[in-house]
């Protein structure tokens, strides 16, 4: 599953809060991804579109955190959000936010981060506030009737770091050969 979250038919100009939960869908490749449930709720009026959601892995995964996008008529913009690792093992993570208007044109945020575990040294969390001004924004905001929002959330188990942490434990080795189940 992947999260698609549709706001067909919403003027441009009218402002939906977003809240939504995420759970697991693993995927063949052993990437997690976060699939959403959204329950859309007019905002009160106003001129912005704002997209925030709880981001929460299932299944065992201890990723979880929240991400918020702020668009406005006047081309400013607020991208941010926070994950944390509360496991042992680290996680990369990835996130997207794409806000597409009526008049085709497109808007892409994205991060990426490393999240180190207890068994690694470094930040338990991955941090983001990215705030501009595009000036495009105007212009598809009003040639604009309606826009579309999908945002995706995806972690990956890091291994690596756990395997040269238990290497420096037992100390130096002349060969150390993987064995791979």
């Amino acid at each position: 599953m992947n999260i698609r979250t549709q706001l067909m038919g919403r003027p441009a100009r009218t402002a939906v809060a977003l809240l939504a939960t995420a759970t697991l869908g693993l995927t063949a490749d052993g990437t997690v991804t976060a699939a959403t449930t959204v329950s859309k709720s007019p905002a009160r009026a106003s001129s912005s579109i704002v997209i925030t959601r709880n981001v929460t892995f299932g299944g065992g995964v201890p990723v979880g955190g929240w991400t918020s996008l702020t668009l406005n008529p006047n081309g400013t913009y607020s991208w941010s959000g926070h994950m944390h690792d509360s496991g042992g093992t680290s996680y990369n993570f990835s996130g997207v936010c794409v806000v597409r208007f009526s008049s085709g044109t497109a808007f892409a945020f994205e991060t990426r981060g490393r999240m180190h575990g207890t068994f690694e040294s470094g930040s338990r969390d991955r941090n983001w506030n990215k705030s501009g001004y595009k000036s495009a924004l105007p212009a598809a905001w009003n040639a604009s009737t309606s826009y579309r929002a999908s945002c995706r959330n995806r972690t990956t188990l890091d291994l690596n770091g756990l395997v040269n942490s238990v290497i420096t434990a037992v100390g130096y080795a002349a060969q150390v050969i993987a064995i791979v189940a």
